[in-house]
């Protein structure tokens, strides 16, 4: 299977615009919707890698730091890309993202989504 995008989001709309933009691009995404899905299919770990991942980190039951540090664990995971997208601006946030080795960091509520999927796209 060619390489996909894994999107971990729980927001439906942002879903759906991520999905559209990548098919545009003829990129297959595939989304989790929660921490607790994520964390499930890494310690099954049945899973083919993907080309990249788009991480929010304020995710229902499990954080996206939590679902980064598993990934980082996980076998054939360490060194997959992450993007994260989140909401979440505190400084220590950026710093934690970076040594567990996060490519880009963007916030949600200024993000240009095609510029993001241009950068994201960079990593297939």
């Amino acid at each position: 299977m060619a390489k996909y995008v894994l999107l971990i989001e729980d927001d439906p709309a942002l879903q759906k615009a991520y999905q559209m933009k990548f098919e545009t691009k003829g990129v297959a995404a595939r989304v989790v919707i929660d921490g607790k899905e994520m964390m499930q299919l890494l310690k099954q770990n049945t899973m083919e890698r993907p080309g990249v991942v788009i991480l929010d980190l304020l995710l229902p039951y499990v954080s996206g730091f939590e679902v980064l540090e598993e990934m980082r664990r996980t076998e054939g995971w360490h060194d997959v890309p992450v993007v994260i997208v989140s909401n979440i601006r505190e400084e220590g946030g950026v710093q934690k993202a970076e040594r567990l080795g996060v490519k880009n960091y963007f916030i949600k509520t200024g993000l240009n989504l095609d510029d993001a999927i241009e950068m994201i796209s960079g990593y297939l």
